[in-house]
C-alpha cells in the first residue's frame, strides 16, 4: 500500500488509536518526494481529531 493511503488511515484512527501520532512520523520518514508533504499535511488532521488536552499533549510529543 501507498505510504500516503497508509498515513490517511493511520490519521483517521486518531484518537481511538493511540499509537498514530508516533506512527505517521514514521510514514513521514519513510517517504519521499512530494509524498513527503503530502503526509506531513496529515498532522493537521491528528489536531482536527483531538478530543482532549491529553490527546494535543500526545501529538505535540511527537510534532512539536
Amino acid at each position: 500500500m501507498e505510504v500516503v493511503q497508509r498515513a490517511l488511515k493511520v490519521a483517521g484512527s486518531f484518537p481511538d488509536s493511540r499509537e498514530a501520532p508516533k506512527l505517521l512520523l514514521s510514514l513521514l520518514k519513510e517517504a519521499k518526494g512530494s509524498d513527503k508533504d503530502k503526509v506531513g499535511e496529515l498532522v493537521e488532521v491528528l489536531y482536527a481529531s483531538a478530543e482532549t488536552k491529553e490527546d494535543l499533549k500526545l501529538i505535540n510529543k511527537y510534532w512539536d
